[in-house]
């Protein structure tokens, strides 16, 4: 006789129990959610790995170099010898020059080597500024050296030259008039290298001065 030994009750209960343990800690966990941050991202790397715009400040306006200068440019100086006239008076032999009257001729001197901007100017500085009314063994005669003359300014317009003066015109005579007159018109129109010159003295022609005297 054979006897088949079942398990108990309390056995089999104890068995589904473990088994379904076992399978509850082998079920695989959910997925994140999507969207949402890593445990191990804390916000402040989330900030830093954001990337910063840059924005280059554009010029306000042209440099100061390319600024164009509105200073006008200075009048260059040069250095040279002036042509300076005087009188031979009586028509003196040998010498040679344009005609002005009462039998004189006007002669061309030479100063030395001057520095100066407006030839013009120098020219005739030079001669109003001669005091000396003869010049030595020549025998020329300076008629503008009794006068109380002095340079103002002038003008080229054309072929002409217009010279204005300051000052009192004093004249020894009715021949000394057109030495004057001649020795100032014809070195302020050799100096500016046109064909002829007005001489203006306070604003007034000099040959009207002259004639009221």
């Amino acid at each position: 006789m054979s006897f088949s030994q079942k398990p108990a009750p309390y056995v089999t209960v104890l068995l589904t129990g473990l088994l379904g343990l076992a399978l509850s800690g082998c079920s695989p966990a959910e997925p994140p959610a999507p969207g949402s941050a890593s445990a191990s991202q804390s916000p402040s790397d989330t900030a830093s790995a954001t990337p910063t715009p840059t924005v280059s400040a554009s010029p306000s306006g042209p440099s100061a170099s390319s600024i164009p200068s509105s200073a006008p440019a200075s009048p260059s100086t040069k250095t040279a010898k002036l042509t300076v006239f005087y009188v031979a008076v009586d028509n003196q032999e040998g010498v040679s020059g344009p005609k002005i009257g009462c039998g004189d001729t006007l002669v061309a001197t030479e100063t030395g080597p001057v520095e100066f901007t407006n030839q013009v100017e120098a020219a005739i500085n030079a001669l109003l500024k001669d005091d000396s009314s003869t010049h030595g063994e020549s025998g020329l005669k300076n008629a503008v050296a009794a006068s109380n003359l002095k340079f103002k300014s002038s003008t080229v317009k054309g072929d002409q030259v217009t010279v204005n003066l300051t000052g009192t015109v004093m004249s020894g005579g009715t021949c000394d008039d057109p030495r004057i007159i001649e020795q100032l018109k014809y070195t302020a129109k050799v100096a500016a290298g046109v064909g002829s010159a007005r001489i203006l003295v306070n604003g007034s022609a000099i040959e009207d001065l002259l004639s009221q005297k």
